[in-house]
């Protein structure tokens, strides 16, 4: 579906990518031609992340570049988990990161109060990347004209724009979905982020203090992740693969993670012979986004910061199970995804477990060599505060993982 409109500056849809036709075909006729009279001239935007996890939201950041390119002048809020407002911190494309916080709050508290922001933002459009009924139907009752998002569970009545959400493909591009239904073009980009000069510098002083020489090559691992057994590839593992690599590069390991990770962090470092300099639960946000910056390696579980590495295009190997690689993997010359299919298809946690026990040491540390010899494109600059606000970095080409045995370096089954 293309949709334009006479002398309109938006260009309308070329992008060829699986999922266009898919959006297109639930989008009813009657909406298409109401949609874009309000989607085009709208003055004030709202996007809806998830409010739980910092790692959807960066993974959104191309949807949000490419809103803001096609929205010039319009006023773009984004209402996300309040560690987002650090980790997006210094985006040009937003004016404004409404925190949304759900911890301990009942449903029908974080309804109203996700109600009274929308109300209060006067909103012309929401787009509703947050795939839960709650949130469409919080969107619905704020009577926002158009509201854009996916048609899963019961929500395709609760939005005028309704597109189909495929689990079998790239959250990034999923996203672009939303804007490729309305006919706005798109292109394949990784996630960003914004770090300044002045942040990288501070983190070169802190691992300064550590021992960590100038200029020296550091690899950083995040060995902890949320749900531990169906997420962690394990400490041991983790210790052999970057001692290995560490003696072949002659680098500094650095293990970077939450306060919750730090038993497993401990772990890892016990098991090396070298001890890595441990800042597991040390730092703040924005200070572990900037040493993570510094890496010239980042090998870590299915996790934010595995995207955080991506976004800041520091090469990287991340560890997934099956169930979760074609949604939130990457598979390109710098950044690679490792996982193994079970034999007999299976989505029990026992089964994701053996599956992720099943990718070995030697893999690991070869995919690690492959990604960090690799070329390396279009990584970001980092960016004096004075430059943040006209400055955009530069995006390397993204290619989603893929679910095929076709690279066998990648992708197996057991």
């Amino acid at each position: 579906m293309k949709t334009t409109k006479p002398d309109h500056p938006i260009e309308s849809n070329t992008d060829t990518s699986p999922g266009v036709d898919g959006a297109s075909n639930l989008v009813s006729p009657e909406r298409v031609k109401r949609a874009p009279a309000t989607l085009f001239g709208a003055q004030r935007i709202a996007v809806l992340t998830k409010f739980r996890f910092m790692g959807d939201t960066v993974v959104a950041t191309p949807f949000i570049g490419q809103l803001r390119s096609h929205f010039p002048a319009a006023t773009i809020d984004l209402l996300a988990a309040p560690t987002v407002v650090d980790a997006l911190a210094n985006c040009p494309h937003l004016d404004r990161i409404i925190p949304v916080d759900i911890r301990g709050v009942s449903r029908w508290q974080h309804g109203k109060d996700l109600f009274n922001l929308l109300k209060q933002g006067n909103y012309d459009v929401a787009f509703v990347l947050n795939r839960s009924l709650h949130c469409a139907v919080t969107a619905a009752l704020s009577r926002i004209p158009a509201r854009v998002g996916y048609a899963n569970e019961l929500r395709r009545y609760l939005l005028t724009v309704p597109i189909p959400y495929g689990f079998d493909r790239h959250e990034v591009d999923c996203h672009l979905d939303m804007l490729r239904s309305i006919g706005l073009s798109t292109e394949h980009a990784l996630p960003d982020l914004w770090i300044t000069v002045e942040e990288m510098d501070h983190a070169r002083v802190v691992l300064a203090r550590q021992g960590v020489e100038r200029g020296k090559p550091i690899i950083g691992v995040q060995p902890g992740a949320n749900d531990p057994y169906i997420r962690e590839w394990g400490a041991e593992r983790y210790a052999a693969v970057a001692e290995q690599l560490a003696s072949e590069m002659n680098a500094s390991v650095v293990l970077i993670g939450g306060k919750a990770e730090r038993e497993t962090a401990d772990r890892m470092a016990a098991a090396m012979k070298s001890p890595p300099i441990n800042l597991v639960g040390e730092q703040e946000l924005r200070s572990a986004l900037s040493t993570i910056g510094l890496c010239s390696l980042w090998l870590g579980n299915d996790t934010g910061l595995l995207h955080c590495a991506v976004a800041q295009r520091v090469a990287s190997v991340g560890i997934f199970g099956p169930n979760k690689v074609n949604r939130w993997g990457y598979d390109s010359p710098r950044h690679r995804s490792l996982v193994s299919f079970p034999t007999i298809q299976a989505s029990d946690d026992n089964a994701v477990r053996r599956c992720i026990d099943a990718i070995s040491i030697e893999e690991v540390a070869e995919a690690a060599r492959s990604v960090v010899n690799a070329l390396e494109v279009d990584r970001p600059d980092t960016v004096s505060t004075q430059e943040i606000a006209v400055r955009t970095p530069k995006r390397a080409p993204y290619f989603a993982a893929k679910l095929s045995t076709a690279s066998a370096a990648t992708v197996r089954r057991r």
